[in-house]
């Protein structure tokens, strides 16, 4: 069928409430508005499912959560049988954060499990997303579910699914989820019973310290010097953006006995609205600004932002009378220091992860250490499958676009973590006389200097999909009459030894690479630049050179 089609069936359709058909209703007269929202089904990507909010098939509504739902049961269910048998519960465990519908869709996601007959444990309020991944472990789940839109806008809400390991479904088991997914071709598929009497049946469990301690101190272990933030005087400004990290890591760092925490305070309380940042992105210098106001009140020495389900951490780091934003490859590199200077114990068989993405910095670092570097493809979920096969040796991963994780409890990335080690770190090199960028430039007169950026354009709609899928087939198969390069790596057809992607990297020079890639969670194109040289201005250069081209024959 048609979008069109597709639109009148719903429209007809009893099953769905009156608000909702109201709402299909006021768009009847409004084709393009029509074909955006029938025109396919939301589709699951590098980090779950995510969209609008809002009625049709291609957003997120209570009955699209549902339909995902029992999908992502039935696949369970198989799994338990074929695979899993009696080494975890039949029981699932799911978290949202402060977004429109976020508890509503948590409980939709709840009763569709509890009339399958899986136990649903719901948290009593918001809780980030590593502590849902950690939750699915703590009580040995078949898997999990974070109502969670990240740091999208207001008007997105999305669905990330984990199986028994707590890391989100790599290609092969995604893929099986996607076909039981799709085999619900109608609603009337779709179980789901009324909470009192899944609650009643035990099968609607409402969670909190069963897992918030646990977690927490499972957080606090992370600490490689604790006793650094007892007597510390860093001055440190942290912003929730209005989302689920305030509570959390305030505890953390109470009960660590850092007493310096300046909270931005009209950010601190979870509001899906966002009512004082447009884009909730600590990725975004913007998403700073009124943290950035409360540091220059108190001068402080450091500036962390989390994001609105706080696995991504973003940091501000004081030099002279100024706050300097840094990127999520250098909040790595930093992050990666320190943990590797401050062991004793590593051999070879350790190892750190990042991405295809992600500068290749981590590899001079470790090199220097003498542990291994491991790449993977975009998106935590590789990393976490990596930590499957060798948790013993992990020492940490990390990928660029803000996410960092220390410890192998969790199998997403950590904010939570990110934040402790963060101050500490901080706190660490203070004592030594040593600000965080001067430790930076320290890394750098090393190794190199390395400058990356990523640049994006959206592509809304059927159409803009169309366009983005043009550009990839043009540089896919017509790149060498773009620009010059030394070797090109297609994800999609190389023997890389990777998963199937559709990703292209282009190797610029010995040591430069560009890649080109579709967004896995939003209607964008992504092209990610790793520019290094020895001397900083040349390396500046050679980036303002590239991402010019670029600009010029995707972006314009």
């Amino acid at each position: 069928m048609d979008a069109k089609s597709h639109y009148d069936a719903w429209l007809k359709n009893s099953y769905f409430d009156e608000a909702f058909i109201e709402e299909l209703k006021g768009i009847q007269r409004d084709p393009l508005e029509i074909e955006d929202r029938f025109y396919k089904d939301l589709e699951f990507g590098t980090a779950g499912m995510r969209g609008i909010i809002g009625a049709g098939r291609n957003r997120i509504n209570a009955y699209v959560v549902r339909k995902a739902t029992q999908g992502f049961v039935n696949f369970l269910l198989e799994r338990k049988e074929r695979v899993l048998g009696d080494s975890v519960k039949q029981s699932a465990v799911i978290a949202y954060d402060s977004r429109r519908f976020s508890q509503a869709f948590a409980m939709e996601t709840a009763l569709v499990m509890a009339a399958n007959g899986i136990t649903a444990y719901v948290f009593d309020d918001v809780r980030t997303t590593p502590e849902l991944s950690f939750a699915v472990r703590e009580l040995n789940c078949l898997g999990g579910v974070m109502i969670t839109a990240s740091h999208n806008p207001p008007e997105y809400n999305g669905y990330k699914v984990y199986d028994e390991t707590g890391c989100q479904l790599v290609p092969h088991l995604a893929d099986a989820l996607v076909d039981h997914v799709n085999a619900i071709t109608d609603f009337s598929m779709v179980k789901t019973m009324k909470r009192s009497e899944a609650a009643s049946e035990k099968r609607l469990k409402i969670i909190s310290e069963i897992v918030d301690t646990p977690y927490i101190e499972m957080v606090k272990r992370v600490s490689i010097r604790p006793e650094l933030l007892k007597h510390s005087n860093l001055k440190v400004v942290y912003t929730p953006l209005h989302g689920t990290g305030g509570h959390t890591i305030s505890r953390v760092l109470k009960e660590m006995s850092f007493s310096n925490l300046i909270p931005v305070e009209n950010q601190m309380e979870p509001d899906g609205e966002f009512p004082t940042c447009n884009q909730p992105n600590p990725e975004s210098v913007e998403a700073f600004d009124e943290a950035l106001k409360v540091a220059q009140k108190y001068d402080a020495d450091l500036i962390i932002a989390t994001d609105p389900d706080c696995d991504r951490i973003g940091l501000m780091i004081k030099e002279g009378k100024y706050y300097k934003a840094l990127n999520g490859n250098q909040i790595g590199s930093l992050f990666l220091e320190y943990v590797l200077a401050s062991r004793t114990d590593l051999t070879k068989a350790h190892y750190v992860v990042n991405t295809i993405v992600s500068s290749d910095l981590a590899k001079a670092q470790a090199d220097a250490y003498g542990v291994t570097l491991k790449k993977t493809l975009t998106g935590f979920k590789f990393i976490g499958e990596q930590i499957e096969m060798d948790t013993d040796n992990f020492v940490m991963g990390y990928e660029e676009s803000y996410g960092y994780l220390f410890a192998p409890h969790v199998r997403d990335k950590d904010a939570v973590m990110g934040t402790l080690l963060a101050i500490e770190m901080a706190e660490y090199y203070k004592q030594k006389g040593l600000s965080l960028s001067d430790l930076l430039n320290s890394i750098f007169q090393k190794h190199g200097y390395f400058v990356d950026e990523t640049i994006s354009k959206s592509f809304e709609g059927k159409e803009g999909q169309s366009q983005m899928m043009a550009i990839m087939d043009r540089f896919r198969t017509q790149s060498e009459g773009l620009f010059k390069y030394i070797r090109k790596i297609d994800y999609l057809n190389d023997e890389t030894g990777l998963p199937k992607s559709d990703v292209l990297k282009f190797y610029l020079d010995d040591h430069s690479w560009m890649v080109l890639r579709p967004s896995g969670t939003e209607p964008k194109l992504k092209v990610y630049f790793s520019i290094c040289d020895t001397q900083y201005e040349a390396a500046k250069s050679k980036l303002s050179y590239f991402k010019t081209l670029m600009l010029e024959k995707v972006l314009s």
